[in-house]
């Protein structure tokens, strides 16, 4: 990632991070820690890590900007201020450390953040949100003590207090300390805005910490700290303001504002002196240089889709932007250069074709795209009349721009046939014609009543008062599809065969999805499928015992069970073109991101 970092700088951050980086995690021998952020060994601790750290602040360095080390210690893994679960959905008991253990903990921090500043390091960030140890020991909910560590806001504030004091007190040089911090935990139990406002005003008084950053939300998504697209942008920046009165130093607000507009209202408000805005620079490593150079139509938005951040924690995957296939690769090099300029004909104008269309043309090929439909996008287009995926249309509009900029010929309302593509003569064919529905395969799935995702959402059929979606789906849209019909005035209810609901929704998300779907009333149903459909009446069997009953009083059934994919053009010009390809759902059935990751790969080789 290190030239991830130069490529922001050199798109105009002058200070960018470094990515949480961990604190050695003291285990008794044979305990294995679990989850996200159980690092046991650590980061700074690893003989690797000053070479490495060097490495990449000497590449901002001379890039030209600053760069950070956020340290990170995850509360619970199995560490905490006492044996207190930290919210609603996770419940492991932790360890509750000792006196001893506590004054371990503040020696290795300042030992750390002394191993990182000696690797020229700008600024140590020290990660008291977001389920940390630290904020574990701030928060009433997670920390229950009666010593000095605990008991009332003061005793709350001391293991921080503490760990600052230590990083001032090993550090070989003077280097710029900030506190990330939650505003309001939104917990019952937790703590709110005030308590926050109390502390910037304490670390404040003490002349320890130089600059604080602020934003709402947990790992486990009520709410989560990497909100998604659906929710407003700059959602918290009015409590960021609130607490902010209880300091002079520079306030940092961050959470879900991606264009510049909503950034310059923050700071135009007083609720803030600099804006964060990671995903926006994600999803365009020059967002800042197009917003000086008033050039903000071209940027890339980040649509909130958050599969930057599922890839790695629920699948393993290396990391990814759904809207932009570059993003992370900045090592390889970029767009490879052009041996051979070729007439390049792509079929299908969804996220795959789309990415691949622009991609092959800022390569330098002569390429026609062809879509069916009246307008772009496939999939894309239609999923963002959804009330959650409104901002997928965004993406949409900016890849109209950057086709049209890149010189890709569109040809709208062409249905593409073998005579078609074999006379327009092209070099290479590219299929990315999509998916079409895949249905149950279940008795009275034909009925009129049942209807599809897409027939509801492009206003075909309307649906009747008691809905029932089947979901047979992995990702967001049961859930996004039940919230959205919800939102119009229908009785829903979502019903998968799986234990939990779109298992492949990251924790990242899932909370706040989950949130707004029973915010609009929606019932969510697991571990029962569908077996049979009647007027009326539904009927379902446990995904487990097979027990089978009857659900009664649906006027209407939808099916979200997913996709297959559309082949037939590619299967009919398989031996009759010397160069096809296939790609994107025509492949398989996968989301966003996967499209466009094939879209490069594919575009590389043209």
């Amino acid at each position: 990632f290190v030239q991830y970092y130069v490529a922001r700088v050199k798109g105009g951050n002058e200070w960018v991070g470094g990515g949480p980086v961990f604190v050695k995690n003291p285990l008794p021998p044979g305990f294995e820690p679990t989850g996200v952020g159980a690092n046991g060994p650590g980061h700074f601790r690893n003989p690797l890590y000053p070479e490495r750290v060097k490495k990449m602040m000497d590449a901002i360095h001379e890039a030209g900007g600053y760069g950070t080390v956020q340290m990170v210690l995850q509360g619970g893994k199995p560490l905490s201020p006492s044996q207190e679960p930290s919210g609603y959905a996770d419940f492991k008991i932790p360890h509750a450390m000792d006196r001893d253990e506590i004054a371990w903990m503040i020696k290795e921090y300042g030992e750390s953040a002394a191993i990182a500043i000696a690797q020229g390091v700008d600024v140590i960030e020290l990660h008291a949100n977001h389920d940390d140890l630290l904020q574990w020991f701030l928060s009433p909910k997670t920390n229950k003590r009666n010593d000095e560590y605990g008991g009332d806001e003061e005793g709350r504030r001391k293991f921080l207090k503490d760990v600052v004091d230590s990083i001032r007190a090993h550090q070989p040089r003077n280097v710029t300390l900030g506190l990330r911090l939650c505003i309001d935990e939104l917990l019952d139990g937790g703590y709110d805005v005030n308590y926050c406002r109390y502390l910037l005003e304490k670390f404040t008084a003490d002349g320890t910490v130089d600059y604080f950053s602020l934003d709402v939300g947990n790992n486990w998504g009520v709410p989560s700290y990497i909100q998604l697209g659906a929710h407003p942008e700059g959602h918290w920046a009015d409590l960021c303001g609130e607490a902010k009165k209880g300091t002079h130093l520079p306030v940092i607000y961050v959470g879900r504002v991606t264009s510049p507009e909503k950034a310059a209202e923050i700071i135009e408000k007083g609720q803030a002196d600099i804006v964060g805005m990671v995903r926006a620079n994600i999803a365009d490593s020059n967002f800042v240089n197009k917003v000086r150079r008033d050039l903000a139509h071209t940027i890339r938005p980040c649509v909130g889709l958050n599969d930057c951040i599922h890839r790695s924690t629920v699948e393993g995957l290396g990391f990814g932007c759904a809207g932009n296939p570059l993003s992370g690769r900045e090592s390889e090099g970029g767009l490879k250069p052009l041996e051979k300029k070729k007439r390049v004909l792509v079929i299908g104008a969804g996220p795959a074709g789309m990415e691949l269309a622009g991609l092959a043309a800022e390569r330098g090929h002569e390429v026609t795209l062809w879509e069916k439909a009246p307008e772009l996008g496939g999939q894309i287009t239609l999923s963002s009349k959804v009330r959650m995926n409104r901002n997928y249309a965004k993406w949409v509009r900016f890849q109209e721009w950057r086709l049209a900029d890149a010189g890709v010929k569109i040809e709208l309302n062409k249905e593409a046939t073998v005579d078609e593509v074999l006379k327009f003569g092209a070099d290479a064919v590219c299929v990315a014609t999509g998916a079409k529905v895949r249905k149950p395969g279940i008795p009275g799935e034909d009925l009129p009543h049942v209807l599809t995702v897409a027939q509801v959402l492009n206003g075909e059929r309307k649906p009747g008062k008691r809905v029932l979606v089947l979901a047979e789906d992995d990702r967001p849209s049961p859930l996004t599809v039940a919230e959205h019909i919800a939102g119009h005035g229908h009785e829903v209810t979502v019903m998968f065969p799986t234990i939990a609901p779109s298992q492949l929704v990251g924790s990242y998300s899932i909370g706040s999805m989950m949130a707004m779907v029973d915010e609009a009333g929606v019932k969510v149903k697991t571990m029962f499928r569908a077996v049979e459909i009647g007027k009326g009446w539904v009927k379902v069997a446990h995904s487990y015992s097979n027990r089978t009953k009857k659900l009664k009083k649906v006027d209407t059934v939808v099916l979200a069970t997913g996709s297959y994919s559309e082949t037939t053009l590619y299967d009919a010009l398989k031996g009759k073109h010397p160069e096809l390809h296939i790609l994107g759902d025509a492949y398989a059935p996968r989301r966003w991101t996967f499209a466009t990751q094939q879209a490069l790969a594919l575009a590389q080789t043209l």
